[in-house]
């Protein structure tokens, strides 16, 4: 084709036929430039194709990570309240203290089951690969894309909400035998659920605990009679209800992507 065309230049210019030749080779670069603008089209066309799939791939596993992220919360928010019904039962006990030495073995479980607690976590290995890889743009979406953003960039599971000091815990657990506090890990501890690939925890709400009944009430009647003990865990319940409360706004905002990251889908 080349020689072709090379052959018609020569004869043109061979007889003397130069404003045929202009025209000719004006109409060949005319040629050539709609050649690469093709062949730059179909190159953009099979970039489009790439990214769309890319972007396919990388809104699924973000929907699993989301999904992956409320069954935590699911479960975070169920152990945080059993954890809450423990320290209402222990300010209960701080209030009628009589009726707390009645059962001493009970009321050291609540104290202690009151001290519990879980890590706050997010999983976001979908998003910090898109982001570290400058692949966030992917997300074609701009909405949507800077509302990804500011959801993974602000990482509830690192605000102080969720990560605030549980003095109570500290306090209780340097205040309460070690003798005691082995008996009731061990008959009281975490129950661990496997569901799928993901593990639930939630605390025992009936345990029992074999104690010296003398012994129960002697540590029972010295941590209620502790101010600072009780101060802690009304803080306790305070940074409790704010946390509950937080997270509860986070599952909301976690329901809304996933149905939006669906729909672009």
């Amino acid at each position: 084709m080349i020689k072709f065309f090379r052959k018609i230049r020569q004869k043109l210019i061979s007889e003397n036929k130069f404003s045929k030749y202009l025209i000719y080779a004006i109409g060949e670069i005319i040629l050539v430039v709609i050649g690469i603008l093709i062949a730059l089209s179909i190159n953009n066309w099979n970039e489009n194709i790439k990214n769309n799939k890319l972007e396919s791939l990388f809104i699924t596993r973000l929907i699993d990570d989301i999904n992956e992220e409320i069954s935590f919360i699911d479960n975070y928010v169920h152990y945080n309240k059993q954890v809450k019904d423990f320290t209402n039962r222990v300010q209960q006990h701080f209030l009628n203290p009589d009726l707390a030495l009645k059962m001493p073995s009970q009321s050291l479980i609540n104290f202690y089951q009151a001290s519990q607690d879980i890590d706050a976590r997010q999983p976001a290995s979908t998003y910090k690969e898109l982001n570290n890889s400058g692949q966030i743009n992917l997300i074609s979406n701009y909405e949507l894309r800077t509302r990804l953003i500011n959801f993974y960039e602000s990482n509830w599971s690192n605000s102080n909400t969720a990560n605030y000091s549980n003095s109570y815990r500290e306090y209780l657990r340097r205040r309460m035998p070690n003798n005691i506090q082995e008996e009731i890990r061990i008959n009281c501890g975490d129950i661990v659920i496997e569901t799928g690939n993901s593990l639930s925890v939630k605390l025992q709400e009936n345990c029992q605990i074999d104690i010296d009944e003398k012994e129960a009430k002697i540590v029972l009647t010295n941590l209620l009679k502790d101010s600072e003990l009780k101060n802690n865990l009304n803080y306790l319940a305070g940074n409790m209800y704010s946390e509950l409360t937080m997270v509860n706004s986070i599952q909301r905002r976690l329901i809304e992507l996933k149905k939006e990251l669906e729909q672009h889908k």
